[in-house]
């Protein structure tokens, strides 16, 4: 299972891989959602406003 390294949640389907700087391996490969609207933090910060879920989690 894949996760995105940006919002940290699972990835289903295709994924953006990015590949490490380090030619040793140090550092592992990071994917991202192929879709923004799919990430979580990336549409949070496109529309500036969190999810529904998330404002009621917050309170808390």
């Amino acid at each position: 299972m894949k996760r995105c390294t940006y919002c940290g949640h699972p990835i289903a389907g295709e994924a953006l891989t990015i590949a490490p700087e380090s030619a040793s391996g140090a550092r592992p490969t990071a994917y991202w959602h192929k879709d923004s609207a799919d990430c979580v933090k990336a549409d949070e910060a496109a529309t500036g406003e969190a999810s529904p879920l998330r404002r009621l989690l917050s309170r808390t």
